[in-house]
């Protein structure tokens, strides 16, 4: 959905909006993580300021996951609140140290905020770095490839050392 600047007041807009995870899933050109279970709802607070424009929203769905240790899929609840800041034009080029108020602003050219974009940026931010199904996932043998989670595997236990390093147990080492 497209928001026109020029219908923020300076008392602000609220906006409600429901967006099908296929169309924020097209904004990103196929190239997710995750997938989404169910659209994606949000409510957006727009305050204009000096041309500048300050968004609250909360975002809340569903999407779906694979766990990082077991590759297991699971659904994960999205539940986010956010804060995000607009300032009218480009941004500088170049290269120039960053400071904290400079990770807050994000940079708007023409007439329009895009919510689809927005939503896609904070829910982007909010997947973790290593999704995992449940906090004690043990993940697959490393050896045959089981999933823990569903018992033993039967590999030798006993047997501690990698293959790879196999060849340095028989490794001489000359002390002086």
């Amino acid at each position: 959905m497209k928001i026109n600047i020029d219908d923020i007041s300076e008392h602000g807009l609220s906006v409600d909006i429901s967006e099908e995870g296929r169309d924020i899933e097209a904004l990103a050109g196929g190239k997710l993580e995750f997938s989404f279970i169910t659209p994606v709802a949000a409510h957006l607070d727009f305050v204009r300021t000096d041309g500048n424009i300050h968004v609250t929203g909360e975002i809340k769905g569903k999407i779906r996951l694979n766990c990082s240790r077991c590759l297991k899929e699971f659904d994960h609840e999205l539940n986010i609140n956010f804060t995000d800041f607009f300032v009218r034009g480009k941004e500088e080029g170049g290269e120039k140290e960053l400071k904290d108020a400079d990770l807050d602003v994000s940079y708007l050219e023409g007439p329009e905020l895009d919510s689809t974009a927005m939503l896609l940026g904070q829910i982007s931010l909010e997947v973790p770095i290593k999704p995992l199904c449940r906090e004690d996932c043990k993940g697959l043998c490393s050896k045959c490839g089981a999933d823990l989670n569903s018992g033993e595997c039967g590999c030798d236990k006993d047997e501690k050392t990698d293959t790879r390093f196999a060849k340095l147990k028989d490794l001489k080492i000359n002390k002086p």
